[in-house]
């Protein structure tokens, strides 16, 4: 903790760097009425910043605190019908689950062939879970940190420049830019401290449990219980709102620093291909399964769409989609995708656990 305290505190001028230029693109994003603006504007123009050599720095301790804000947010989408709604979402879950084992097996075998990847790092680029969990389990265990890192870089930027826009397109949807927050001045203090209370006890416990993504996935589960529940019904404020995604979009930019754009090549290329057949998979099954069930494609697609969890749920959010439904379904992806390949790697590979 003192030596994040301290690395923070030499670093602040370049931190502060750093949200200026995303503040800037999320500004520009704001005018051209773009979904989730602050987010894809500040992840637009870090990432062009980091591929041209602008130093760049935010650390994932400061990024977590903001992710912990959109937890609470998306808590609060769960209404108290949701305990009714669960049932019916089951076919769908196990669905999402088979369509998202069978893309990550393919994905192996692809990156493996096409990409000429070792078996380890083929199999953590295509297991589409949380980067961060992907980016420490794999090393761990013998894989490729820097094609891993950028094979799920990669992953969340398509989605995040190609899903939003399109929906923006086919529907002529122009979303909320505050994402249907409560404004800061009309919060009460009973408001402020029940929402307070799920981001610190709702972050708090599920890093105690080590559950994956704990700093959204807490606050998120807390914060649920408690608009279930009736305790509130208010939502964080717009401008913490705008603040966070403006934070969570530079340090999904930031992670290309040091990266040359002569040095992406062939993974990024064959990370391009592979979630591109995702997508378009992703899709194609989405609409059979909305058919089929008499779901709401929309929100069927985006549970089946393999982005980051955050950016997932954002777009949820920013599209006015069932973000219960949505979110449900990521956590889940997230809990069987972060553990199953922890435990499959393991067997896979005993030489490596035992190198640890």
């Amino acid at each position: 903790m003192m030596r994040a305290l301290r690395e923070l505190a030499q670093n602040w001028p370049l931190l502060l760097k750093t949200l200026l230029i995303g503040t800037c693109g999320g500004y520009l994003f704001s005018l051209l009425q773009s979904p989730l603006p602050w987010m894809m504007g500040s992840l637009f123009a870090c990432t062009v910043a980091a591929l041209a050599g602008v130093r760049l720095y935010m650390p994932n301790d400061v990024r977590r605190v903001w992710m912990v804000v959109l937890g609470v947010m998306l808590g609060a989408a769960f209404a108290p019908d949701v305990l009714d709604r669960l049932a019916s979402w089951g076919g769908v879950f196990a669905g999402m689950l088979a369509f998202t084992i069978a893309g990550a097996a393919f994905g192996a075998w692809f990156f493996r062939r096409v990409g000429r990847m070792d078996r380890r790092t083929a199999f953590f680029c295509a297991a589409p879970g949380g980067l961060g969990e992907m980016s420490l389990l794999g090393p761990a265990l013998g894989a490729d940190e820097r094609a891993i890192l950028l094979s799920h870089s990669t992953r969340i930027l398509m989605v995040m420049f190609i899903v939003p826009p399109a929906y923006r397109l086919l529907t002529d949807y122009v979303p909320p830019v505050d994402l249907g927050g409560s404004r800061l001045a009309d919060l009460s203090l009973h408001d402020w401290v029940v929402l307070t209370a799920s981001a610190v006890v709702g972050g708090g416990a599920a890093k105690l449990l080590r559950i994956p993504a704990w700093q959204m996935v807490g606050p998120m589960l807390v914060s649920a219980a408690a608009h279930i529940g009736g305790l509130t019904e208010s939502r964080p404020p717009t401008e913490l709102l705008a603040t966070a995604q403006v934070f969570i979009g530079c340090g999904a930019g930031a992670r290309f620093v040091g990266v040359r754009p002569r040095e992406l090549g062939r993974t990024v290329a064959v990370s391009a291909m592979y979630y591109a057949l995702f997508l378009v998979a992703a899709f194609a099954v989405a609409g059979l399964v909305a058919a089929l069930g008499g779901f709401d494609f929309r929100a069927v697609h985006l549970a089946y769409t393999p982005g980051g969890f955050a950016e997932m749920n954002l777009i949820a959010l920013s599209l006015d989609i069932d973000v219960a439904f949505v979110a449900t379904h990521h956590t889940g992806r997230l809990f069987v995708v972060v553990i199953g390949a922890a435990l499959l790697a393991r067997m896979l590979w005993p030489v490596a656990r035992r190198r640890e």
